[in-house]
């Protein structure tokens, strides 16, 4: 059995036309950051701790529910993540909480994939 230590990233996709604006979307919202990239056919996107994307040109569909992504913020930081959201054009559904309390709300970015960011009151363990 091999041992494998970590998902490495998650890979999604975007059509043709939305793929520089979903790259773009993660970019300005979240500050993430090119660290690979064959311009207009994929590029991988880092948060600086480990954290990657992988978009990708695909003609297949977006993620949908169940299906999504997760973006943790600080609990404090929630309602200017959210703002920062709109301001970036994402569709957000209603915001809630879930039982230990933590903040939630989801979104989709520009190729139509369904993604969360999450304030949490504690931290999941390693």
């Amino acid at each position: 059995m091999s041992s494998i230590r970590r998902l490495e990233h998650v890979g999604i996709g975007a059509a043709r036309d939305r793929y520089e604006e979903t790259i773009q979307f993660y970019e300005r919202v979240f500050g993430w950051h090119r660290i690979k990239e064959q311009p207009g056919e994929l590029a991988f996107l880092g948060d600086g701790t480990g954290g990657r994307l992988e978009i990708l040109v695909a003609d297949g569909p977006p993620l949908s529910a169940p299906h999504h992504l997760a973006f943790v913020v600080e609990h404090d930081e929630f309602d200017a993540t959210q703002e920062a959201l709109r301001q970036a054009g994402a569709a957000l559904q209603e915001p809630r909480s879930n039982p230990f309390g933590d903040r939630l709300v989801f979104f989709t970015d520009p190729a139509g994939n369904l993604a969360q960011i999450v304030g949490r009151r504690e931290p999941l363990a390693p």
